[in-house]
């Protein structure tokens, strides 16, 4: 009993005790309870102050909305009328212009009438964009309406974000209540939501901020000058559209007499078709001056970027529609009365030394009363004085007469061999040439019956000592079959006008046309019914070829209609061309694009079918094809199981590729080039490294070996028949300073030799010309700017040393017994020979000489420039221009372009469809652009004395750098902004800078007023200095004549004073320019660019190559004396680092990070890969966050490379401390990869993982990503690694995709893109 008891006892105890520690537990969990609710107690007040302060918040938000409401009300006062009536015009527009194509379509039986008249096609597209202006219009109209919804939007969510915070309040209030009942869990439960409210207190605190910034930010007349700005937009667009209807009814009442004409076709049929086409194109031809003035003032008055936008648009399918007209190979009847007057379209500088002129010519009915045909004039290109500096044609004493004069008085070439009377009545072939002083005029008679031709020539020559046709742009006029009444021609050509049909075909290398005129003048078309052209005789010839002019293109849609995609899939086509580059087949759909280059000369496969790896670069790497030699190649593309595409010339296999098996995901094709909408898009932007137009002749294009008529196609546009020889001489040639081209001719040059050219460069130095016969030397050349002739050691050189300024200059060397004549422009400088005088034996042997440089003279460099139209006295034939694409040897030398350097104005107008636009897109979470300022207000203060290295690390934090020198590049619009300008910018103003680069193209310096209209800027062309402000209208610009992108350092000096300029380059070189005073108050504004633009800056004043950023270092920038310093903002600008750079993007110690752009995202599942070399052993690496909390962080901290995210549960992470220093001073391979709630880590393949909890309800948020670094105030203190990280990272990779940084929405910071200190 008693053991009993004792054992009961000891058990009560036991509980006792037990008890009593549960007490102990229980109490102190009530204590930490206790000491938790602390915080929501203070958290509730600071709840209640917030909403306090929102209420006042409510209160300013209704005020503002007041007023926007009270504008409302006003908007509603005004009518909308005038939109709605410019709407239904340019519909009207649209339905006509529809019903017009589809009865062409369906009226036209004959190819050649379809070409004709696709000019007017074009002008369905300016209704459509003229339409599109009326739209941006009325959008303008409702920008206030836009606000209007912005605003209610905002207060929605503010009431939202209120009561959400009563909720929240009233929640925390009852776990207040509930709290002594509470265990630990719930206290942690309370702590969370407390820790939400103050998320979404801040939350809500940030967009009442943004909601007061943004209605402060709208003016109060801003509305009012929208609409007036819209209304005066709607009244031009409106009278705009009304003009272009007036010129396009004509075309749709044409249409019945068409189609009743082609339905029994015959001669007279085609005769009045065409001249119903000619007068169509006439009446869109007037309309276009008139439209181009409407746009003018429209444009003026724009409000929006779009109207601009628009404007471009038609204005570009204007410059379309001219080109069409200018193909349309239709002639011309002609009276007697009747005059045309001719848009030339070559420019006058390219008809100074070299003038040829072709076209078609019937002549008139014979007279039986007369014995041969009366004397007419047929055409005149030259000055409107008619005094001087002409050419023409005309019939006289029954003989077709050539006149050309060059200054002093006329030279008269009758072609006798075959008088007018004598021609057949049909089409002749006429053309009349100029080489320098020496002239022809040929003739040629087809048969109707065979391809047999007769040929008939006549030359002459001038015997003055003026040998070019110097015209002038605004003083030159091209009448064809009379003359206006107000115009009175020289003796040689005044009289009667032409009886009988004229059809133009070139000049120069151009092709025009009659129906790309400025003016008619007495034709009846009534009366003036066209000849039509045997086509025998000229058309079927032509006919299987195209000509592109380099604008052209053709569009074949569903190609499938022919052919099948099979196992074995081919296109086929031949082109003839002298280009180096041209677009040749492009197919594009979506994302997806297949293109044909030419590149070099060289063909060039670029395709992406969707493939997993990216689009595949097929090349001709062995140089096996090329293919701008002007000579027709036949081109194959066979794409083979899909999966392998293989490139065929000329019936030899040039290159195969294999890819990843995927079918042709196309259905139409582009030849020739392509829309610019195309050629623009972004698909092709980001992978076509060419939208060059191709230039040439095409012919027999297939698919699976099945025909395609180009010209039946609806959507082909510029597109002409034949191939005209004259468009694939290769007149030009560029030379790049390690080129030359060299021929085998029989010439005499040291007896009785005259020879010319055309030359153009930048470069002081260079040889021009060269021949040497063993000891005998003959030679043209550069020294110092100064032309120079070396005859057997004799020189001739010019008096003026300035040929080097990038103008186009002409020169002729005459060799005799008794004197050396060496003329340049008409400087004419004569040696007269020292000699016995004797004539030498002239040796029938061939000759070697060489154009632009030689590899047997070491004495002279090798020439930078242009060399053109060059043409020499030969014994074996008569003087004609050359044609390089005949010479032996071409080493390195471009025979179609001439990229040589003009003035700013005419680059920035030739590049305008590629010209830079502002990216105004943001992140969709809100985040600035690329363009957003920097988080350091205060600038970059970098400090480049050497400090300690970290001493876990093997690298230096701080690489080597020059004192006080930045190094810009690596982005668009990388640069430092100075706001705060110190000095007179009035009178006088001098800055000076250190610069040190290998870019050719960059901005340097730059600082105008708000409108641009007053600025100033340095900038790098051609690796050259210019220096340009504006003096009132006009701009003042300085060149260096030597380059400066050699990677040394040079001292610059700008100075302007008034309106003159001076450029002083390490106090050496001193240039000058100045321009008579304007008397107008030069003022500008901050801020001061230094080594970048904003973007949209400096477009309208500087060649776009040179609007984007330095890619360099500069450094001791000074105004007037005084240093400038302290950026106010600076967007991806680094030190100055000497010593070897290498591929990578490099995060400085003074912070900085890059935000990838939209296309980049990390979500639920994602594998990111890079490679990394640290300077520190701690810093972020890779960083994505959401608005709702969750996360995705990648840091380093004292070497262990760490992994944490947040999936809306709770934090997890997984780390890895490689056994190797990441700090060791090599590149190191980081991996992580997400599968929802699986993370792994992998450094240089040590791995590890972590699972974190499964949220039942993950949403896939996709946010933007932070490379090196992220702003602080996105991280808590867990994941603030203490301080930025230092070092480099390249290779990229998210999902497969590799990142460019330089597309980066956002450089923040000390960071260079693509430039990485080498270790």
């Amino acid at each position: 009993m008693n053991r009993a008891m004792a054992a009961k006892q000891r058990d009560h105890k036991r509980q006792y005790e037990r008890v009593r520690e549960q007490m102990e537990v229980v109490n102190t969990s009530l204590g930490a309870s206790a000491d938790s609710l602390m915080t929501p107690r203070l958290t509730l007040v600071e709840l209640d102050d917030i909403i306090k302060n929102a209420s006042g918040i409510y209160a300013e938000i209704d005020g503002a909305r007041n007023e926007l409401q009270g504008k409302l009300s006003n908007l509603s006062n005004l009518s909308h009328d005038l939109v709605q009536e410019a709407i239904d015009h340019a519909q009207n527009l649209q339905q006509e212009a529809d019903e017009l194509s589809r009865n062409l379509h369906s009226a036209d039986m004959n190819g050649l009438v379809q070409k004709a008249l696709d000019a007017s096609n074009v002008y369905e597209n300016i209704a459509n964009y003229v339409n599109e202006a009326n739209e941006t219009a009325e959008i303008a109209l409702n920008v206030t309406d836009r606000i209007y919804d912005a605003v209610s939007g905002i207060d929605t969510q503010i009431i939202y974000h209120k009561d959400e915070s009563d909720n929240l309040l009233n929640h925390a209030r009852q776990l207040q209540a509930r709290a002594d009942s509470s265990n630990e869990e719930a206290v942690v439960d309370t702590s969370r939501r407390v820790g939400g409210a103050m998320a979404r207190k801040s939350a809500l605190k940030h967009r009442l901020n943004d909601a007061v910034k943004r209605l402060q930010a709208a003016e109060r007349g801003d509305a009012q000058q929208r609409l007036d700005q819209s209304k005066l937009i709607v009244e031009e667009a409106n009278k705009t559209t009304m003009e272009v209807q007036q010129a396009t009814t004509p075309m749709a009442n044409n249409l019945t007499s068409w189609s009743q004409n082609l339905q029994n076709f015959d001669s007279s049929a085609y005769n009045t078709v065409v001249d119903s086409a000619r007068d169509a194109v006439r009446n869109l031809t007037e309309v276009v001056p008139q439209l181009l003035d409407q746009l003018r003032t429209v444009e003026q008055k724009r409000p929006v970027s779009n109207v601009s936008a628009s404007i471009q648009r038609i204005r570009e399918l204007i410059a379309q529609t001219r080109s069409v007209a200018s193909k349309i190979q239709v002639s011309m009847m002609f009276d007697g009365q009747s005059a045309v007057e001719v848009h030339p379209k070559a420019s006058v500088d390219d008809l100074k030394a070299f003038t040829s002129l072709s076209l078609y010519m019937k002549p008139p009915v014979k007279q039986p009363e007369l014995s041969g045909t009366t004397d007419q004039f047929i055409l005149y290109l030259g000055s409107k004085k008619a005094k001087k500096e002409y050419m023409g044609l005309a019939i006289k004493n029954d003989n077709l007469v050539y006149v050309y004069n060059l200054g002093a008085k006329d030279v008269e070439i009758p072609l006798d061999s075959k008088p007018v009377s004598s021609w057949p009545s049909y089409f002749s072939i006429v053309k009349i040439e100029r080489v320098g002083k020496h002239g022809k005029v040929f003739l040629t008679v087809p048969s109707l019956s065979s391809t047999a031709e007769e040929k008939f020539i006549k030359k002459g020559e001038f015997t003055e000592e003026d040998s070019l046709l110097d015209l002038d742009p605004e003083d030159t006029v091209f009448y064809v079959g009379g003359v206006p009444s107000n115009f009175k021609l020289p003796a040689s050509l005044n009289l009667p006008g032409f009886i009988g049909c004229l059809e133009l075909a070139t000049l120069n290398n151009d092709v025009i046309s009659l129906y790309n005129f400025k003016h008619i003048y007495n034709m009846d078309p009534s009366k003036s019914v066209p000849c039509a052209r045997d086509k025998l005789a000229f058309t079927q010839s032509r006919a299987a070829s195209y000509f592109f002019d380099g604008s052209s293109y053709a569009v074949v849609r569903d190609i499938t209609r022919r052919g099948k995609f099979g196992q074995v899939t081919r296109f086929d086509i031949e082109v003839r061309t002298p280009a180096d580059n041209g677009l040749v087949l492009l197919m594009v759909n979506g994302s997806m694009f297949f293109s044909l280059e030419m590149r070099n000369g060289y063909l060039h496969v670029f395709y992406d079918f969707g493939f997993s790896t990216g689009p595949v670069h097929l090349e001709d790497t062995l140089k096996k094809a090329q293919i701008n030699d002007a000579k027709y190649h036949e081109i194959s593309i066979i794409y083979h199981n899909d999966k392998k595409m293989i490139l065929v010339v000329d019936r030899r296999h040039v290159k195969s590729m294999d890819n990843e098996k995927m079918k042709i995901p196309f259905t139409d094709i582009f030849i020739g080039g392509a829309p610019p909408e195309i050629l623009q898009s972004r698909t092709l932007r980001a992978h076509l490294p060419l939208d060059i137009n191709f230039r040439g002749c095409m012919k027999g294009f297939q698919f699976q070996k099945k025909d395609f008529n180009l010209l039946e196609q609806t959507e082909t546009l510029g597109v002409g028949y034949g191939c005209p020889e004259d468009s694939l001489i290769s007149r030009r040639a560029y030379f790049n300073g390690q080129s030359f081209i060299a021929s085998v001719q029989k010439i005499s040059f040291f007896d009785g030799f005259e020879g010319g050219f055309n030359f153009q460069t930048l470069q002081p130095n260079g040889l021009l010309f060269y021949y040497a016969s063993g000891s005998d030397v003959f030679s043209i050349s550069l020294d110092n700017g100064t032309v120079t002739m070396n005859v057997k050691g004799i020189k001739v050189q010019s008096a003026n040393k300035q040929y080097n300024d990038g103008l186009s200059h002409f020169i002729i060397t005459s060799v005799s017994p008794v004197r050396y004549e060496l003329v340049v422009d008409k400087n004419r400088i004569v040696n007269k020979n020292s000699s016995n005088g004797k004539a030498e034996q002239i040796q029938a042997g061939e000759k070697k000489f060489y154009f632009g440089g030689s590899p047997i003279s070491p004495q002279y460099a090798n020439f930078t420039g242009c060399i053109s139209n060059a043409y020499f006295t030969r014994l074996d034939r008569d003087v004609e221009v050359e044609d390089f694409q005949r010479y032996s040897e071409k080493v390195h030398t471009s025979l179609y372009e001439c990229p040589i350097e003009s003035s700013p104005l005419f680059l920035l107008h030739k590049k305008g469809k590629n010209s830079s636009k502002p990216k105004t897109s943001q992140n969709k979470k809100g985040e600035k652009s690329k363009d957003a300022p920097s988080w350091d207000p205060a600038g970059l203060k970098f400090i480049e004395q050497n400090v300690p290295r970290d001493s876990l690390c093997h690298l230096s934090n701080r690489p080597k750098a020059i004192e006080h020198a930045y190094q810009y590049g690596g982005t668009a619009n990388s640069r430092q902004e100075f706001e705060h300008l110190k000095g007179d910018f009035g009178e006088k103003s001098q800055f000076s800078i250190s610069l040190k680069t290998r870019s050719s193209h960059g901005m340097i310096f730059y600082v105008s007023d708000q409108e641009e209209n007053d600025f100033m800027t340095l900038f790098l062309a051609h690796g050259r200095l210019v220096f340009m402000f504006n003096v009132g209208h006009k701009k003042l610009k300085i060149r260096s004549q030597e380059k400066y992108n050699d990677g040394l350092w040079h001292d610059v000096i700008f100075i302007r004073e008034k309106s003159s300029g001076r450029l002083i380059i390490d106090g050496l070189r001193v240039l000058e320019e100045s321009l008579p005073p304007s008397g107008a108050a030069w003022k500008i504004k901050g801020p001061i660019y230094l080594g970048g633009v904003a973007p949209g800056r400096a477009v309208k004043n500087v060649q776009i190559n040179s609007v984007y950023s330095f890619s360099g270092c500069l450094s001791n920038l000074q105004l007037n004396g005084a240093s400038i310093t302290s950026a106010s903002q600076t967007f991806s600008v680094t030190p100055c680092f000497e010593g070897p750079m290498e591929t990578g993007t490099y995060f400085s110690t003074e912070g900085g990070y890059v935000v990838l752009d939209e296309s980049f995202n990390i979500g639920l599942k994602f594998e990111i890969a890079f490679e990394v070399r640290p300077r520190s052993n701690s810093g972020t690496l890779v960083h994505g966050h959401s608005v709702n909390g969750e996360y995705l962080n990648v840091h380093m901290k004292n070497g262990q490379v760490i992994v944490k995210v947040n999936n809306g549960i709770r934090d997890f992470s997984t780390s890895v401390t490689p056994k190797q220093s990441l700090c060791d001073g090599r590149w190191h391979r980081i991996t992580v990869i997400r599968d929802s709630n699986v993370v792994q880590l992998d450094v240089d393949s040590e791995v590890n993982h972590v699972v974190g909890p499964l949220n039942p309800k993950p949403v896939d948020h996709r946010e933007p990503v932070f490379v090196g670094g992220v702003p602080e105030s996105l991280l808590t203190p867990r994941l603030a690694p203490g301080k930025p990280f230092t070092g480099c990272i390249r290779h990229f990779v998210i999902d497969g995709r590799p990142v460019s940084f330089s597309k980066a929405a956002l450089v923040s910071g000390a960071v260079s893109i693509n430039s990485c200190p080498a270790a």
